[in-house]
């Protein structure tokens, strides 16, 4: 009887120990424009294969809408934030930009504010996202990480079609680098 109790013991501690790896492994995207179906559907296929928990949210052009979304971003389960412009064309072309945040003082900040809390680990994100394209980060004012409550980057991606692959084992060797560096520590 002790042996099956600690055996089931081992599993309750074993399935919190993958929950909890697999929330810290939790991203989510904002979807920015209408296009790149195809890409979308493997970025969550490769993403999810690799353990990733992922959430995809269409991005809001209005303030009102983006800032109720957020509320729900910002409960729900999530370790990233990455606002993703997937498109084709004739030239492969990568952005990838971190906020410029302003810096708040007080107890209380603005949805604009909000991002500083973060700037440091989104620098870091930027960082290895930018890596895996050989692009560097700039750093801009982001209308789709105001008020994100966790480090967060804008990556813009265009590609012909039959780059789909590449740019997406691209963008998940620079997530996989940027979680990796954080379990090292």
């Amino acid at each position: 009887m002790r042996t099956f109790f600690a055996a089931l013991l081992f599993f309750a501690l074993f399935a919190a120990a993958v929950q909890a790896q697999a929330a810290d492994r939790s991203i989510v995207f904002s979807r920015i424009g209408d296009g790149g179906q195809e890409a979308w559907t493997l970025l969550k296929e490769r993403f999810e294969a690799k353990g990733y928990r992922v959430t995809i949210y269409q991005a809001e052009g209005v303030v009102e809408k983006h800032v109720e979304k957020v509320s729900r971003i910002n409960r729900g389960p999530g370790s990233i934030f990455l606002a993703l412009l997937l498109t084709t064309g004739e030239k492969r072309g990568v952005v990838v930009a971190v906020p410029e945040a302003e810096k708040g003082e007080g107890p209380f900040l603005t949805i604009a504010e909000v991002p500083a809390r973060f700037s440091r680990e989104s620098g870091l994100l930027g960082g290895d996202v930018a890596a895996a394209f050989n692009v560097k980060v700039k750093h801009l004012p982001l209308f789709p990480l105001l008020g994100v409550t966790m480090p967060g980057a804008f990556v813009q991606l265009q590609f012909q079609p039959e780059e789909t692959g590449d740019v997406v084992s691209a963008l998940l060797s620079g997530v996989e680098r940027y979680f990796s560096e954080r379990t090292e520590k």
